[in-house]
Parts: structure tokens; sequence; C-alpha cells
């Protein structure tokens, strides 16, 4: 059980739209003016601690021990992750714990929920400790007096170096004159105690094929080679457990979207849950071949092997940790895996779906929706909005059209992760008009999804504009504000 997760709770300070009038106005790089910005105190209150629950009593004591160990294996990685989300967060950390003073208490709270000194609701501005004033776009992925157009340049007159240099799993330092790639399993030594546990943990995984992935897990932690261990977890059969574990995501590097971000998930299955909505297993094909785009883009091997997993959360750390908590996963995010499995895993974490809708939409939906809305804000379409929504990221085309291995994500740098979590959205309601077309859904459930998303929207948008999904957000409910 992971206690006292933090799910931001609703505060109207200014309507939506004002702030984004207040968006456009400001001139880019000018920074907030912090003064207009609530207390510490009043921030840490903006968030709920939440008790996340996880029943593990039916597990044997071999399992209970596994999961242990997988918890003891994500806290490393969540020690790592705090060593790239900016180069003074452990330093700020570790001198406010030394403190032991009650009166740095909301402050030391605040640094562990944001990960470091800046604030990721208000624009990633400082709001503990000296340096910059906000958060340099490239983490510490990057040397911090780097511009993205000095990258470029030299990429531009070392095309030797370019795959070492934009490769997810490298720490750029400069060298002198040079800009040199260093592997994270040498810029991060606690990866070495990580692989360690992950194979501790499959001395105890009795199912073979997740013992199989935590094996090649800790070897691709080892050497930054995360294909083999990715097939794997997509072979993962018949497992209660499972884990995601290691740098996933792209969301930390602000500059090109080319660095990951190191994170835990440790999941135990909701058997009941996964049965009741796996229908949404036999449907990715038809919604792949109903994308409205000319369908010479259309794959037609598409979600063949599309698994939707409905888990409850046990632990989460570093990446899906920082602010606001991750309820669902699309993953693997490599496409060449993608296009060998016919789709990917998605993983819906059911407790704290069911902790966000009762803690969050529902506030939400009392505060913006006409009475006669209220009553179609519906938790199970929040559950199925969600799972669609991340049915729809393993849509679309993860390869440029007309090339043979450019990834979409790549092609796109910065601006991937918005638009891609914008499309999720979209397609995730629109598929849920293609169920009703089929007669698996009503109109009255479509309204209460269409309903339900528009309480969802402002969740998101809470994120903050500096985050893709509150970029996402944003961009949709400007749409419907202007249309």
């Amino acid at each position: 059980m992971k206690k006292g997760l933090s799910l931001i709770i609703f505060m109207l300070l200014l309507t939506t739209f004002s702030c984004t009038k207040q968006d456009d106005a400001k001139k880019e790089g000018e920074i907030m003016n912090t003064s207009e910005l609530p207390s510490i105190a009043e921030r840490v209150k903006a968030y709920a601690p939440t008790d996340i629950k996880v029943d593990i009593s039916n597990m044997t004591e071999n399992q209970k021990k596994l999961v242990q160990l997988l918890v003891e294996a994500g806290k490393i990685a969540d020690e790592i992750f705090w060593q790239q989300t900016s180069f003074d967060a452990i330093s700020i950390r570790d001198s406010l714990l030394k403190l032991n003073n009650p009166d740095v208490k909301d402050l030391l709270e605040y640094v562990k929920i944001n990960y470091g000194p800046y604030d990721l609701i208000h624009e990633h501005q400082r709001f503990v400790g000296e340096g910059p004033q906000k958060r340099f776009d490239g983490g510490t992925y990057y040397p911090q007096d780097m511009t993205k157009e000095e990258f470029e340049k030299y990429i531009a007159a070392h095309p030797e170096q370019k795959a070492e240099l934009e490769s997810q799993y490298t720490v750029i330092v400069r060298d002198g004159a040079k800009l040199k790639a260093v592997p994270f399993h040498e810029a991060y030594p606690l990866t070495i105690k990580l692989a360690d546990k992950l194979e501790e943990a499959a001395k105890f995984a009795d199912n073979p094929t997740f013992k199989n992935y935590l094996m090649l897990r800790a070897k691709a932690i080892r050497t930054d080679d995360y294909f083999e261990s990715d097939m794997a977890w997509m072979d993962i059969k018949n497992s209660d457990i499972d884990i995601v574990i290691g740098p996933i995501e792209n969301y930390e590097d602000a500059i090109f979207n080319y660095k990951t971000a190191y994170e835990c998930v440790v999941m135990i299955k909701d058997l009941q849950a996964t049965k009741d909505l796996e229908m949404f297993n036999h449907h990715v094909l038809d919604f792949e071949k109903n994308l409205p785009y000319d369908k010479k883009y259309i794959r037609d091997k598409v979600g063949q092997g599309t698994q939707i997993n409905f888990v409850n959360v046990a632990y989460f750390g570093g990446d899906c940790q920082k602010g606001i908590k991750t309820i669902a996963a699309s993953l693997p995010n490599d496409p060449k895996v993608r296009e060998a499995k016919g789709g990917g895993k998605n993983s819906m974490y059911k407790n704290m779906m069911e902790a966000k809708f009762d803690k969050i939409v529902i506030p939400i939906g009392h505060k913006i929706l006409e009475n006669s809305l209220v009553p179609f804000l519906d938790k199970k379409a929040f559950i199925t909005f969600v799972t669609l929504h991340e049915v729809s990221h393993t849509l679309g085309r993860d390869i440029v059209f007309g090339t043979k291995d450019m990834s979409v994500r790549k092609s796109m740098k910065e601006k991937y992760s918005a638009i891609e979590e914008a499309k999720a959205d979209i397609l995730g309601l629109y598929n849920h008009k293609i169920l009703v077309d089929m007669k698996i859904y009503d109109n009255d459930y479509l309204k209460k999804t269409m309903v339900t998303y528009l309480a969802g929207l402002y969740r998101s948008i809470r994120f903050g504009a500096e985050e893709a999904h509150g970029k996402a957000n944003l961009v949709q409910l400007n749409f419907i504000r202007f249309r």
C-alpha cells in the first residue's frame, strides 16, 4: 500500500478563459510575478492526501516477498529520477531534511511533491533556494547553459555523433568545445543497485514469463538497450503482478522530447475488472479502420497484440509520481515493439482512477456544470473514457508515412507530447461514438461520457500549461469555446 499519494483537488482561482488570455498576453520567457501566487502552505493544501489501497491478502508469501522487492526497486528508480528533474533538486531536499524543523514542513512537502524547487502547476517557477527562477527545460539531461540552437548546430557539424546525442538514454555533457553523450548506466551509478534488485526479485517470481522479463529488464538497465526486455514485457502471461520500471516517458525533456525519465509502477492485476472490459481488445482494429483520414494511412495489423489490463497500483515512484498522479499508461513507447507485437499494453490503474473521480471530477462537475447535467457524471463513463484514451495512443501511425524508421515522436520533438495527449483524448471520445454506432453503447451512455469528459478537461487543465496533458486540454477547451 502506498499511503499519502497527493491528488490535486480543484481550486477555481480564476476561470480557465481568463488564465488563457493572461498567458497569451505574456511575452515569451517572461517570469511570472511570484507575489501573486498562493503561499506554500496554501499550495500544499491544494493537494488531497489520499490512501490508495491494494488487497494482497490472498497472495502467497512468495508473491508478497516479490511485491516487497519490486517496491524496493521502485524506490531506487525514484532516487534516480531525483537526479534527472533539476540540478539542485536533491541538495535542496536533503538540506530541508537535515533541518528537521517543523517550520519548514510545508516547504519540504512541496519540494517532495514537485521533485525539486520548481512548481509544476505554476509554470515551473522556483519557490525555494537560489538559482534560475524557472526550471531549465532540459532538466539535467543537457548542460544548463546549452541552447536548442547550439545543440542542433553541433549535430549538423558532427553527424557521426547524432545517434548517441539524440538517444533517449544518454546525458549530454561538455567535453571542452565538444558535446559528449554519457549513457544512463554510466551517468547514474544507482542503476547497478537497481539491476541487482530486479535480479533478486526474479528469484521469487513463480510466473516464468514475469521472471524472464525481470532478468531481461535488469540487463537492459545495465546496458541501456531496452528492446529485448520490452518484447518480453509484452509476452508476460497469466501473472497477477506486473511492473513498469526504467526510463520511460519523455516529458521531462522540454527542449527536444528526446530524453527519458526513470519511473516505477508496481501493479496488482484486477482480474474481474479486466474481464469486464476485455471487449475493448476486440475492437482496436475497428477503431483504426474508422480513423477520420485518408485510408492509405490505415494500418491493417494494428490491435492484434493489444492488451488491456486493469490493475491496482501498489507503488508509484519517479516521473509518474511527480505532482499529479498518473491514472493509466499505454506502453511500451518503442514503435518497433508495437509493430512487432501488433499493439501495446494498456495498464489502467483502477484504484487511482476511482480516487480521482471521487475526489476531483465530482467536485469539479458540481462547480462548473448546470444542475441538469450533474447527474450525468458517471464513474463507469470516466473509466471507459480513460481506457479508450490509452487505447487511442496505439492508433494512427507510429512511423512517419513514406519513411522506414522515422518515428512520429522524434520528428515532432518537443511538440509531440501535448499533441499526442490531445489526439488520445479526442479519439477516445470519437471511439465512444463508434461503439454507439456498433450498438455496444447507447446515446444515453454517450451523453454521460461527454459530460464526464468536460469535467475531466478542467481536471487536467489544473496540471499547468507547462505539462503535456494541461496543454492538450487547454487546446481542446479553447476549440470548444470558439467553435
